[in-house]
């Protein structure tokens, strides 16, 4: 019977670990493409939280945002936000996107500190 449990719950938890959101899949890859500690970026998505901006950092979020459509998103999202993240420009695409996503991390605290008021 302990065998038949414990069988059991190994099946589900390899069915839960294979149904990962595409989005946890992707940043998980682009941390070890990047040499980002997997839980340093998930913190950074999750919850905007970055001990250190190295360029290994910079560059998970360029990954992020090529492999997914993520930045599309974000933008829809804050359409109606007066922003000028989209003239970020700069010769090293990690150190552009890294800004971008800054800029848009700001929109959304403005818009968050906002909705918490009423």
């Amino acid at each position: 019977m302990k065998l038949l449990l414990a069988a059991v719950l190994l099946l589900g938890l390899s069915v839960m670990a294979s149904k990962e959101p595409d989005e946890i899949r992707i940043a998980t890859e682009c941390a070890k493409d990047n040499h980002v500690h997997r839980k340093e970026a998930l913190d950074l998505i999750r919850n905007y939280y970055l001990k250190k901006k190295t360029h290994n950092m910079k560059c998970f979020v360029n990954c992020i945002f090529e492999r997914t459509h993520i930045l599309e998103k974000v933008k829809e999202k804050h359409a109606k936000e007066k922003h000028d993240c989209d003239s970020i420009k700069d010769a090293d695409k990690c150190v552009e996107s890294f800004e971008k996503f800054q800029c848009f991390v700001k929109i959304e605290m403005k818009v968050r500190r906002r909705s918490k008021r009423f």
